[in-house]
């Protein structure tokens, strides 16, 4: 990133142009960036050689990132750590063999592969790396970001989201083994800034001024997004995007409970999970993936009162442990789990508290009460903000509240009404991934027919879906800031799967389909919509076609192939890894 010029900050057409600290190897004040200052771009021709540095690229993935932090801090700064962390994954991840891993707290293990970032606000030096790719591979200070730019680009302040992403996205391009772009020997004339930090030993296609290396881009650090030579320099080194997706169908629900495991591309079973374990569990109550898909759950029911979690790895697809669930309940109905943004992490609610288990090891981590008299209906987290959790309660018995809680102090930091309480209980429930919005279905009165609503998570205001007459929403999902993804279970035919643009009010519905939908998945990394309906049992998958429509696809996938069928548990999950 650029050098420190005063910290200007421009505003113009809601672009942010600002400067900003360099690297001895890639964005510090190193001797390298000092020598070079005031250079011509006809001197930078005799001295660099690029902008891909291949000695330094990483020799496997994943590449480990952890942060230099104390508990304090780390608990402090979980939404910057995200956001950073959302950054690398929109940029290098999505477009390329590169991964990361980790994201946890630094250790002393002197065989630690991957990054150290630290966190400072320092005004001279500013975020930077020291050096480039493994030249990075466990070194303290390594890689230096900025959360709160008090002294440093103070002008940030108010847009720390808008900063940290793009100056992560930057410094993680260093981190990989890439110089600056206008280092390289071919950098035209018109671009005036010198050359900083370690240069390359091999180019890749023309110069490029979009580049998000470049500091001559008239977008500060690109805008957070990689060029098309980025993108082609990336996937040179780490290859195309990887992944791996596994459909895990759940065969039999009844004792002895069964999981198969298949491969996506090819449809051949990779594993066959046998969840008998102590040989006493009467049925499956729930399935899940962690966020990161490295981890599949299930809920074994012995009897209402007797209940374990099996944490399923799913690279071996061996069970890692079994937590005993039943003790951590206030009540033995209404309760549930979700996966936690951490991936080894998830958040049981029952009633009037939220437990935070490490499903690895089953330990208990944290307990929340929320206020007395509260029970918890459904909760959500948004992918942006892994700091808070959201929580769709019946907060008397008569109304409904939407509460916001912190997840580092255990505190309620916001609550707002979201209408009666109904006759009967909708638990459908969703964030979008920025945590400013929220959808549920809500009550005038306790007998009033529901409809959809969205809610302002900043103020509380409500608007009612007008567009949406539809009544028994199921699977409600905010796939993005501005769409939500459903479908309409009537219990009768056609059963519609619907998506919903609430900015520009614009209704699709992808399927009609002959029987009722009985679950659909939304899986983010590949942006695809799975679905099972009921009766039929296979896993199809909606492909959307060239004229923008969608076609439904058997994958040939069958859940429930033998014993009694259990509606109101996941039959399949696909994860991506």
């Amino acid at each position: 990133m650029r050098r420190i010029r005063g910290l200007v900050l421009a505003i113009s057409s809601g672009v942010l142009i600002s400067g900003c600290g360099g690297d001895s190897g890639s964005d510090s004040l190193g001797s390298n960036a000092k020598t070079t200052t005031g250079q011509s771009a006809s001197q930078e021709a005799a001295t660099t050689k690029g902008y891909a540095l291949s000695t330094v690229i990483w020799d496997r993935v994943p590449i480990g990132v952890c942060w230099d932090m104390n508990n304090a801090d780390f608990a402090r700064y979980a939404t910057q750590r995200n956001w950073s962390r959302l950054a690398v994954q929109e940029t290098w991840e999505q477009h390329s063999g590169a991964r990361f891993s980790g994201w946890q707290q630094c250790t002393n293990d002197p065989k630690y592969y991957g990054i150290r970032v630290k966190v400072e606000d320092n005004a001279e030096t500013g975020p930077h790396t020291f050096g480039l790719g493994a030249m990075l591979n466990n070194a303290v200070g390594g890689m230096t970001l900025d959360f709160t730019f008090k002294n440093w680009s103070p002008s940030c302040q108010g847009r720390e989201e808008y900063c940290i992403r793009r100056i992560a996205a930057h410094e993680f391009g260093h981190a990989l083994g890439f110089a600056h772009e206008q280092n390289r020997p071919d950098t035209p004339s018109t671009c005036k800034e010198p050359v900083q930090g370690n240069s390359g030993d091999t180019m890749i296609g023309e110069w490029d001024l979009a580049s998000i290396m470049n500091y001559c881009n008239p977008n500060w650090n690109g805008d957070g997004k990689l060029s098309a030579t980025d993108i082609e320099m990336a996937q040179k080194y780490y290859g195309l995007p990887r992944t791996d997706e596994t459909v895990y169908a759940l065969t039999r629900a009844q004792a002895p409970a069964q999981v198969t495991a298949y491969d996506f591309a090819s449809r051949a079973v990779k594993a066959s999970i046998d969840l008998t374990l102590t040989g006493d569990y009467r049925q499956v109550d729930q399935m899940f993936a962690s966020i990161d898909g490295k981890r599949l759950h299930v809920l074994l029911e012995r009897s209402p009162t007797s209940i374990d979690l099996a944490t399923i790895d799913t690279a071996s697809n061996k069970v890692l442990h079994v937590t005993p669930i039943a003790p951590l309940l206030t009540a033995s109905t209404g309760y549930s789990l979700l996966p936690a943004p951490g991936g080894k992490q998830v958040y049981l609610s029952s009633k009037g508290f939220v437990g935070i288990i490490d499903a690895d090891s089953g330990t208990l981590l944290r307990k929340i009460a929320v206020p007395e008299g509260y029970a918890i209906i459904k909760l959500a987290t948004a992918s942006n903000d892994a700091g808070t959790l959201f929580a769709l309660t019946n907060a008397s018995g008569t109304n409904l509240e939407v509460l916001r809680i912190d997840i580092a102090s255990a505190l309620i930091t916001g609550g707002y009404p979201a209408g009666s309480v109904p006759s009967v209980i909708r638990d459908q429930f969703a964030v979008t991934p920025d945590a400013k919005k929220a959808y549920f279905v809500s009550f005038a009165s306790s007998l009033a027919e529901g409809r959809l609503t969205e809610m302002d998570l900043e103020s509380g205001i409500t608007r009612v879906l007008s567009d949406l007459p539809e009544k028994q929403p199921t699977s409600l999902t905010a796939i993005s800031n501005q769409q939500i993804l459903f479908a309409d279970d009537h219990a009768t035919s056609p059963s519609p799967v619907i998506l919903y643009d609430v900015t520009t009010r614009a209704k699709s519905t992808l399927l009609t389909a002959s029987k009722p939908i009985d679950f659909i998945q939304y899986e983010p990394t590949t942006k695809s919509i799975f679905f099972e309906q009921e009766g039929t049992w296979s896993v199809s998958q909606l492909k959307q076609m060239a004229n923008g429509k969608y076609r439904s696809v058997d994958l040939g996938l069958r859940s429930f192939t033998s014993g009694s069928v259990y509606s109101s548990v996941a039959p399949f999950v696909v994860v991506a890894r």
